[in-house]
C-alpha cells in the first residue's frame, strides 16, 4: 500500500490533484468544492440562533461549535466556530437564505457573498491604463520616502538627484510600483504642512516620470489636495493610510480619475496610534473597516478593481496584532481584493530580532515570505532586489501545489 497526506489550499490546487486521477472532466466541478475545508467565527450569537444554526450546518455536513450551555439557555449569547467544506457551507448559505429568522437570513446571504468573493474573484488591480493580474501572484511596491524623519531612510533622499537615483536603482531592481512619501507616518510622527509635502513629492513624481515614463507611480498620502496634485504630476495610485478617511474630500478625488487606490486599515493617527491599541476582535475589526470602505467608494461609483485593501502592520497595532495579521491575510481575502503587506524593517521585526532597521533586511524577508505565502498580493518594501528574488523562490515553491 502507497499513501500520503495531501495538504490542500486552493480549489486549483484542488481540481489538478482531481484530474491527476484519470477522473472524467464532468467530476472535477462536482468534487473540488469537498476537497477545501473553511471556518468561520461568528461573535455574540443569541443562544437559539446559535443552535439552530448548529442544526443547520450538520444537516448540510458541516458543523457548528457553540457555548454548551447554549442548548439549555443558561447563556443569551453564544460565539460559534463555523466549518466545513466549501460545497457544503455553500449550500449552508443557501438554506440560512430561507430562514424565517432575520439575522439567520442575513447570516446566509453575508456567508455567501463572502465565499463567491473569495473563490470567484479575478484578483485584477487597475492603476490607469495598468493592469495587475494578482490572482496567485505578487507585485513588488518599492519605497522612496522624501522625507528629512522616515524612520528608516529619513533624510537619504530629500534632493531630486538623490532621489532620482534611488527610483532608477529600484527600477534596475525590479520593481513594479514605486510609492513616493512626502510624509513620515512613523508612530509619534506630527503632520507635515500640505505645502511642504507638496514641494517634496510633486517635483520627484514629475521627474521621475519624465525620465521612466512607463513606471507606475504611487504617491502615499491621505491628503485629497496632495493626491490631485501628484496625480497631475502623473502619480498612477492613491496610497492613503487612513483608508479614505482622514480627508473626506479624498472619495470624491478619486471619484473623478481612474488611478488606483491603496485603502489602508488604522487605529487612530500617526501621532498616537501606538498608545496602547486595543482591538476586542482584530480581524473582524480590520475587515469592518474595508467593507465600510467598499461601500463608501461604491456610492461615488468607484469600480472596486481600482482599490487594493491594506490591514496596516504597525499601524495602531500592538506586536502580536502584527503576527496575527501575517498569520491570518487570507481572512481579509473574502472581499475578493488584492491585499497589500508593508512590514519592511518595522518595530515589530526588531522586537523578535533585538535589532535596529538597518539590520532588519532578513528579517523584513521572513515577513514577507509568510505574507505572500498567507495571501498578501502586493509587498511594499524598501529592499526591492531581495524581496522580489526571495519571493520568487517562494511563488515557484507555492505554485507547485496549484
Amino acid at each position: 500500500m502507497k499513501i500520503e497526506m495531501v495538504k490542500i489550499d486552493s480549489i486549483r490546487q484542488a481540481q489538478k490533484l482531481i484530474k491527476s486521477t484519470g477522473a472524467d472532466e464532468i467530476s472535477v466541478p462536482l468534487m473540488d468544492k469537498k476537497t477545501l475545508n473553511l471556518s468561520f467565527k461568528i461573535y455574540d450569537c443569541k443562544f437559539y440562533h446559535a443552535n439552530l444554526l448548529k442544526q443547520e450546518a450538520i444537516s448540510v455536513g458541516a458543523d457548528c461549535a457553540i457555548s454548551k450551555h447554549a442548548i439549555t439557555a443558561k447563556v443569551e449569547y453564544s460565539d460559534c466556530l463555523l466549518f466545513g467544506n466549501v460545497k457544503s457551507l455553500l449550500a449552508l448559505s443557501e438554506r440560512l437564505k430561507r430562514q424565517s429568522f432575520l439575522y439567520l437570513n442575513e447570516l446566509g446571504k453575508t456567508l455567501g457573498k463572502f465565499l463567491s468573493k473569495y473563490f470567484e474573484s479575478d484578483y485584477i488591480f487597475q492603476a490607469n491604463r495598468k493592469i495587475y493580474n494578482l490572482k496567485d501572484r505578487f507585485a513588488i511596491m518599492g519605497i522612496l520616502n522624501v522625507t528629512p524623519d522616515s524612520f528608516f531612510d529619513g533624510g537619504k533622499y530629500n534632493s531630486i538627484d538623490s532621489a532620482l537615483k534611488r527610483a532608477e536603482q529600484l527600477i534596475e531592481e525590479g520593481l513594479d510600483i514605486i510609492d513616493i512619501g512626502g510624509e513620515s507616518t512613523r508612530p509619534g510622527a506630527d503632520a507635515v504642512d500640505i505645502d511642504e509635502e507638496l514641494r517634496r513629492v510633486v517635483p520627484v513624481i514629475e521627474a521621475i516620470k519624465k525620465r521612466f515614463k512607463d513606471t507606475t507611480v504611487s504617491i502615499d498620502t491621505y491628503k485629497s489636495k496632495v493626491a490631485k496634485e501628484a496625480i497631475e504630476a502623473g502619480a498612477d495610485i492613491v496610497n492613503d493610510i487612513s483608508g479614505l478617511s482622514f480627508d473626506e474630500k479624498m472619495v470624491d478625488l478619486l471619484s473623478s480619475n481612474e488611478c488606483g487606490i491603496v485603502a489602508m486599515h488604522i487605529k487612530g493617527k500617526p501621532k498616537n496610534m501606538q498608545k496602547h491599541p486595543k482591538y476586542e476582535h482584530l480581524i473582524y475589526e480590520i475587515n469592518s473597516k474595508f467593507d465600510a470602505i467598499l461601500n463608501k467608494i461604491k456610492e461615488y461609483g468607484i469600480d472596486d478593481k481600482r482599490i487594493v485593501l491594506d490591514p496596516g502592520i504597525g499601524f495602531g497595532k500592538a506586536y502580536l496584532d502584527n503576527l496575527t495579521i501575517l498569520n491570518n491575510i487570507n481572512s481579509f481575502k473574502i472581499f475578493g481584493r488584492p491585499i497589500l503587506i508593508g512590514a519592511s524593517r518595522k518595530s515589530f521585526i526588531g522586537a523578535i530580532l533585538d535589532n535596529d532597521p538597518d539590520e532588519r533586511l532578513y528579517g523584513s524577508l521572513a515577513a514577507h515570505i509568510s505574507a505572500f505565502i498567507n495571501g498578501a498580493s502586493i509587498i511594499r518594501t524598501h529592499d526591492v532586489k531581495a524581496t522580489k528574488e526571495a519571493l520568487k523562490v517562494a511563488e515557484s515553491i507555492t505554485k507547485e501545489r496549484l
